[in-house]
């Protein structure tokens, strides 16, 4: 059985290519990596298939290469039953969710598929985070998704998070243990009871919660799909937990950093606790309604007027063209 290790790449090819180049590394021998490419501009494509041909003879040998277009996604079979790099042409931006669920839909066609690994294309992975990882479901059934020690690439000495809290009342989240010392140690037992969600930057998730929840929600575009899809795992008798032994170096948000998408990714963060709040806490949506009020003023005080102009878009409850 296969494991498929999920990327999504828009214009970001330096940091998927050191993502790939980490993956190869990787202690755990049975698996395939998928790259979704969600309409990029930077040459992605090309380049991808450049680095496939600047590897070794042995990591040529171990992983087959084929570009996918989309629409050939659910027809496309595999030849046996080798590891490979598969890339799939999306030809438009179909967000984090959209994109991940390509990639998810292409691994359960194949027939030969355990776990989906989601992976943010701007991670670099320890070479036993996956082992480990794919250990604790061994020791309990029950485990519907697990999640890494997210650690800030860099500042290696400080966490980024051990998956999430989530406050209902204003639909707001924090990291769980962020910014403690890498090198504590955590039972993860007892991490995994004090966390509501799995952060979505390293997701290893059954192929029966699949089956069961089906993918990401793609209303959320960007931003809090993996709250909504660990909630929905729960509700479905599925646990979530932390291996936190299993390590990925994170650049947290550089898919999303550039000038041009800052107001695009704020649209997003602002309207979809909207969007949880209607869908799992309805009797708090107008706490957050109101709350979203602060979330203006505030962007006017900093003088960002268009993301200013966002907010007033959510509370009017108008989509954002991108």
């Amino acid at each position: 059985m296969m494991i498929y290790i999920i990327i999504v790449n828009w214009n970001g090819i330096d940091d998927t290519l050191a993502c790939l180049n980490s993956l190869l590394k990787l202690s755990y021998k049975d698996f395939s990596i998928v790259v979704c490419d969600n309409g990029s501009l930077d040459d992605s494509l090309e380049k991808l298939g450049e680095w496939h041909c600047s590897l070794g003879d042995i990591d040529k040998k171990k992983f087959i290469y084929e570009r996918i277009n989309v629409n050939e996604v659910g027809q496309y079979r595999k030849k046996d039953d080798s590891c490979g790099i598969y890339v799939i042409d999306i030809k438009k931006n179909l967000g984090f969710s959209g994109g991940n669920n390509v990639g998810i839909n292409f691994a359960l066609s194949q027939g030969d598929m355990k776990y989906v690994w989601l992976l943010n294309n701007d991670t670099v992975v320890d070479k036993n985070s996956l082992s480990i990882m794919e250990s604790a479901f061994d020791k309990n059934k029950n485990i519907g998704i697990c999640g890494s020690r997210l650690v800030y690439f860099d500042d290696r000495d400080k966490i980024q998070g051990l998956g999430g809290v989530f406050y209902p009342v204003f639909c707001m989240a924090k990291h769980y243990k962020a910014h403690e010392r890498s090198d504590m140690k955590f039972d993860d037992d007892i991490v995994s009871k004090n966390i509501d969600y799995i952060i979505g930057a390293s997701m290893l998730i059954s192929k029966s919660v699949l089956d069961d929840i089906g993918g990401l929600c793609e209303e959320y575009f960007l931003y809090y799909e993996e709250i909504d899809f660990c909630l929905r795992a729960k509700k479905n008798g599925y646990q979530i937990f932390v291996a936190t032994d299993s390590i990925v170096y994170h650049k947290e948000g550089a898919s999303t950093k550039k000038e041009s998408k800052g107001a695009v990714s704020d649209y997003y963060f602002v309207r979809n606790r909207l969007l949880v709040a209607k869908k799992f806490y309805p009797k708090w949506y107008l706490t957050v309604y109101l709350s979203i009020f602060i979330a203006l003023i505030n962007r006017v005080k900093r003088k960002e007027y268009k993301k200013a102009r966002n907010v007033i878009n959510v509370l009017l409850n108008k989509e954002m063209k991108i």
